[in-house]
């Protein structure tokens, strides 16, 4: 199994977003949103399947208001574009071209936005 590396980063509005990722950069990428209420550890299984990180660079990352993202108090920072530029942080720190998305729950919405805006 790979390294698990983890990061912490700004989204656009300044939120702190707290990422993690494994297996190999150089295969296509996953991106794992968790549903509401969790975080990141819901996909421990993928993240330690072998065949997983032998074939695709694996990205999780914790919504915000979630896990150890951050946790803004505004209503305004819920918004639909903030999810969005979420994922795009998410994208740019770890050089994405193009991942797949695997979400549930509303998180489902989030694809959708981020769909929408980028």
């Amino acid at each position: 199994m790979s390294a698990i590396s983890s990061k912490i980063f700004l989204s656009a509005d300044g939120t702190k977003v707290y990422a993690e990722a494994t297996g190999d950069p150089s295969k296509p990428a996953l991106v794992f949103i968790h549903g509401l209420s969790s975080n990141v550890l819901v996909f421990d299984r993928q993240f330690k399947d072998p065949r997983l990180n032998e074939n695709f660079y694996l990205v999780r990352y914790d919504m915000r208001g979630h896990g150890r993202s951050g946790h803004p108090r505004e209503a305004s920072a819920y918004q639909s574009i903030r999810y969005a530029e979420d994922f795009k942080a998410v994208c740019e720190e770890f050089e994405l071209s193009k991942p797949s998305v695997l979400a549930w729950q509303v998180t489902s919405s989030s694809r959708v936005c981020i769909g929408t805006y980028y």
